[in-house]
């Protein structure tokens, strides 16, 4: 009974989205909250590595077919992922800044030979 209403409510947000009758959450993504500093670091070395991957490719591609689909593939990353998690880091530094934010480290791995 419970799960046809949370249904029918999601039913109901994603269609008021989408027919434009309410605005995308401020927070729709908010890497603050569900990262920490350096799995935002981590996640925006991979997207640039991703795009210098794609840049080699791009510049020995054979066709303009398969140069506009290695173009395609590459704007995602610059366009909506990279300024995410740039956003996500710039909202990060100044929570902690301000003090909103506690950073504490948590799941410190120890590698062999630490110490030393």
């Amino acid at each position: 009974m419970i799960g046809k209403e949370i249904d029918d409510y999601i039913k109901q947000r994603v269609d008021a989205f989408l027919n434009k009758e309410e605005e995308m959450p401020e927070h729709s993504y908010d890497s603050v909250f569900t990262d920490t500093f350096s799995e935002l670091i981590d996640k925006l070395i991979i997207v640039h590595i991703r795009y210098w991957n794609i840049e080699d490719d791009m510049a020995q591609s054979h066709s303009d077919e398969e140069l506009a689909a290695l173009r395609r593939k590459s704007e995602p990353l610059f366009k909506q992922k990279r300024p995410m998690l740039v956003t996500a880091l710039d909202k990060m530094i100044l929570n902690l800044l301000e003090g909103s934010v506690q950073y504490e480290t948590t799941n410190l791995k120890k590698y062999k030979g630490w110490e030393k």
